[in-house]
């Protein structure tokens, strides 16, 4: 390979953007779930596949709106502006679903153009079977999850559990920041969603539901209950998430997430995921992961992208004066 070919390679190796960590959805046996991946660019060919996205593993692909494959289905939904999404469903979950990891994305299933990478997880405790899928989180990561906004703001509270006793009250305040041990909730004034509550270093004995919100934890004003599964943490890594209500109507400034869905949840990346399922159900925001040239060299040093292109300058005019 000549030399020039070489410096241009690695040049745009450290343009292009991957995948880099895994992010997990728990379901329960029996139900169902959707995923919904939001791209900044457009497609004609969608695709849903799973483990290497090649034969049969390539579930569900299609150039129409809309497709079925068995358990499988996939819908594309184009925005005005220029972004679609990308809906995906799984039907009946079995436990053999559970572990495997999917891919939902644009253009070709083994050089797609834009794409996103998760896992599902069955559970047969989730005993609500309208769950949908769950983000899920893994142990030892700082989780923080988003409450609603409201016009009454003198106290706070974050509880565990059915929050009516007053051993479940993780912590309460007239303050706008607090903390107690792993566990923490925050007012951020002009926020999207105003109040946030953070676990750090969680645990698997922290899955459970939660509750957040303003007035008393015992008889709360306004509040937003949600739930928290924390399985092992997997092999590769995942981005620190910031949760968001998926059944508020407070609209995110930003460009939505990924979304899981089953009967009702949601979130996004150029892709984003979003999931959508009840209430309880939690949707988040994430640093989308694109498939694609970013604009800005990431994973490099910029003098190492510099020197690359000195050298690649003094080889072209050595070139010419040969």
């Amino acid at each position: 390979m000549n030399l020039h070919h070489v410096l241009f390679f690695c040049f745009f190796s450290a343009l292009c953007g991957g995948n880099s960590g895994i992010n997990i959805y728990t379901g329960p046996e029996g139900g169902s779930g959707t995923i919904n991946c939001h791209f900044t660019l457009p497609g004609n060919r969608k695709f849903f596949c799973k483990n290497e996205c090649k034969g049969e593993d390539i579930l569900v692909q299609t150039d129409d709106v809309r497709a079925n494959r068995g358990r499988y289905s996939i819908e594309y939904k184009g925005e005005s502006s220029g972004r679609g999404i990308v809906s995906m469903t799984i039907r009946n979950l079995t436990q053999s679903d559970s572990g495997t990891q999917y891919r939902c994305g644009l253009g070709g299933s083994l050089v797609p153009d834009s794409f996103w990478d998760f896992e599902v997880r069955v559970s047969d405790e989730l005993l609500d079977k309208n769950s949908g899928l769950i983000q899920t989180d893994t142990e030892r990561e700082n989780v923080t999850y988003s409450c609603i906004d409201a016009v009454n703001r003198d106290r706070i509270f974050f509880c565990k559990g059915e929050c009516k006793k007053e051993e479940d009250i993780l912590i309460e305040t007239d303050k706008n920041r607090a903390q107690s041990g792993r566990y923490s909730i925050e007012y951020k004034e002009g926020s999207t969603f105003g109040l946030y509550v953070t676990i750090t270093q969680v645990v698997k004995s922290d899955s459970g539901q939660y509750r957040c919100g303003y007035g008393r934890a015992l008889s709360p004003d306004s509040s937003r209950t949600f739930s928290v599964i924390v399985v092992d943490a997997p092999t590769t890594s995942k981005p620190t998430w910031t949760h968001r209500p998926s059944s508020t109507s407070v609209p995110s400034a930003s460009t939505p997430p990924p979304i899981i869905s089953s009967p009702g949840h949601s979130t996004p990346s150029s892709v984003l995921p979003e999931t959508t399922n009840q209430p309880a159900a939690a949707a988040f925001s994430f640093v989308p992961r694109p498939g694609y040239l970013l604009p800005v060299a990431v994973g490099m040093p910029s003098a190492g992208v510099l020197l690359l292109a000195v050298l690649l300058l003094r080889y072209i005019r050595k070139t010419w004066k040969n």
